[in-house]
């Protein structure tokens, strides 16, 4: 018996080669000392620790769906999240995580198919497009049922 393909590639719909596979926005309040000092210390243990993620430039003020100035990490492999996200779990922090895969459904990666660690922050989920998000619920529910006619 052989180990599942899920330990060498992601599994469907997240993108798997080329673009990120999982986003990581770890996420700070600037008016926080702590938290600044927390996200600088964290930007640079991850560099030292990870130098083979992309790892973003900091937006200092919230920035699409994120509520709160962040910066970001992806990863691209099974390997990688294996690695970074338990040691991310560990050495947080005071800071808020959102991980989300990209599957090409924004709202959907955003909130249903999310991992939070730490406190759970509310994003703003207007910037979504709501009704194209809810046609793929939709037809995944057909297609899950076997009554997808399309």
């Amino acid at each position: 018996m052989g180990s599942s393909s899920n330990y060498s590639e992601f599994t469907s719909p997240i993108r798997n080669g080329g673009a990120a596979s999982f986003d990581v926005h770890i996420y700070f309040d600037r008016h926080n000392d702590h938290e600044v000092k927390a996200m600088k210390a964290m930007r640079q243990a991850i560099k030292d620790e990870f130098p083979e993620l992309s790892i973003y430039p900091i937006h200092d003020k919230p920035v699409g769906p994120h509520p709160l100035p962040m910066f970001e990490v992806d990863l691209f492999t099974p390997a990688q999240f294996g690695a970074f996200i338990p040691w991310l779990a560990i050495n947080h922090g005071p800071l808020s995580v959102l991980i989300h895969p990209n599957t090409g459904k924004s709202r959907l990666d955003h909130t249903q198919n999310a991992i939070w660690i730490g406190n759970r922050l509310d994003l703003k989920l207007d910037t979504f497009d709501k009704e194209e998000e809810m046609d793929e619920v939709a037809r995944r529910l057909e297609d899950v049922l076997g009554k997808n006619t399309s």
